[in-house]
């Protein structure tokens, strides 16, 4: 017998409930294995103490009822609440991903590195020969940047502005909704 079919049995083996042929084939198994032996060894012992443990109290008939009534009666858990942060962070993190990748692409990053690989220089010489290949897109950029700065900045504020007009409103149409 394998480990994998003993081990499933061993429950059934400790309150002898198998039939007399599959308890010798575990008996013999557990005398050849130790590691087995040493699961039933376990066995044994939680159920032992699982035995020996007194109950401090009846259950009663009426114990469901009375746990589903506790329940009802419970307060609930307060809902764990996001932080206005989260979202924002979370749209500026890939707004600035999207601007990134689109002006990367637009621009051409391979015709900026054939340029310094063009020059020839190493070091400071080649930070400058890329400096002045990009020189040329740099009010570009700054107008976009400047323009997605102003997009965030009325997002921002309309989602404040929204927050604060609506949050009241939402407040008395959900606890409506809630005693229906």
């Amino acid at each position: 017998m394998r480990c994998s079919s003993c081990e499933p049995m061993l429950d059934d083996h400790l309150e002898a409930t198998l039939g007399r042929r599959q308890m010798r084939d575990v008996a013999l198994h557990l005398r050849s294995c130790p590691a087995c032996s040493a699961l039933f060894e376990e066995l044994r012992v939680i159920d032992a103490l699982l035995t020996t443990t007194q109950p401090r109290g009846r259950i009663g008939s009426d114990f469901t009822a009375a746990v589903v009534s506790a329940a009802a009666a419970a307060p609930p858990h307060p809902r764990r609440r996001v932080g206005l942060w989260v979202p924002l962070l979370a749209y500026l993190s890939i707004a600035w991903t999207l601007l990134a990748v689109a002006a990367l692409e637009a621009h051409g990053v391979a015709g900026l590195f054939e340029r310094l690989a063009a020059s020839g220089d190493r070091g400071l010489a080649a930070v400058e020969a890329g400096l002045w290949a990009v020189a040329p897109e740099t009010a570009v950029a700054a107008a976009v940047v400047t323009a997605v700065l102003l997009v965030d900045l009325l997002l921002l504020a309309g989602i404040l502005y929204g927050y604060r007009r609506l949050r009241p409103i939402l407040s008395i149409h959900l606890a409506r909704g809630s005693r229906s």
